[in-house]
């Protein structure tokens, strides 16, 4: 059993940086062999949101992401490309081809930005919890998109829910995440300080980011976790 709000430092940098290039490999791959079969402007995936709307947040999020971590690491950030300067709204009604285009060029700017970082620990918060964070989108938006949490691989997710903490400080305040890995409920129980739920890590991962088929909750649940439509 792991106490999930422990060890956000350096240490953990390497497995998450492995685990970020294994699951953005897989999107590319995924939107290369299977989205171009899907509508994407059709059924949303979540809430009122359709798999475009996924696809151009994903794109955006990491040109926003490799333009903070050459500017965090004094290399030089190029002027924004207006042709692929969507926004969420009007960006989901592209043609899927364009779409896909989008979320594969604005991978592969991130995957050079992350790669041209020498020293993480020299950089300052929020730019080195960077890799965390997009790893965390692509966990969570591949399961809007289709994915199964079974599909998600334990230690991936597992390596996700140990920056919980970090990356949603005010909604996990007085919560405490702990990984069970035989354990396939979210449980909740409160002592004198904090809400402890435990439960394997893809279940608290779907809890956390309010995607209740993922999750089998005992009891209620905590308070103040909704769902979280953007990560």
């Amino acid at each position: 059993m792991t106490d999930a709000s422990d060890g956000s430092g350096d240490a953990q940098m390497a497995p998450v940086l492995e685990a970020l290039e294994r699951e953005t490999t897989s999107l590319l791959d995924a939107v290369l062999d299977e989205f171009l079969e899907i509508d994407l402007q059709g059924q949303p995936v979540i809430a009122d949101f359709t798999g475009g709307h996924v696809l151009t947040h994903l794109a955006r999020e990491a040109d926003l992401m490799a333009d903070d971590l050459l500017a965090a690491t004094g290399r030089e950030v190029p002027p924004p490309d207006a042709d692929r300067q969507w926004s969420v709204d009007y960006g989901a009604d592209r043609p899927g081809a364009v779409l896909i285009d989008d979320v594969t060029r604005s991978s592969e700017r991130l995957r050079d930005a992350l790669q041209g970082v020498d020293d993480w620990s020299s950089l300052s918060t929020p730019a080195r919890d960077i890799p965390a964070r997009r790893l965390t989108q692509l966990l969570v938006h591949r399961a809007d998109l289709g994915r199964s949490w079974e599909a998600v691989r334990e230690g991936d997710a597992a390596l996700v829910v140990s920056w919980l903490p970090v990356l949603l400080p005010a909604e996990l305040a007085g919560i405490r995440l702990v990984t069970e890995a035989d354990e396939p409920l979210v449980s909740e129980r409160t002592d004198e300080s904090s809400t402890v739920v435990r439960g394997d890590s893809r279940s608290l991962l779907a809890w956390v980011s309010g995607r209740r088929s993922g999750a089998v909750e005992t009891g209620s649940g905590p308070p103040g976790i909704t769902q979280h439509i953007w990560f």
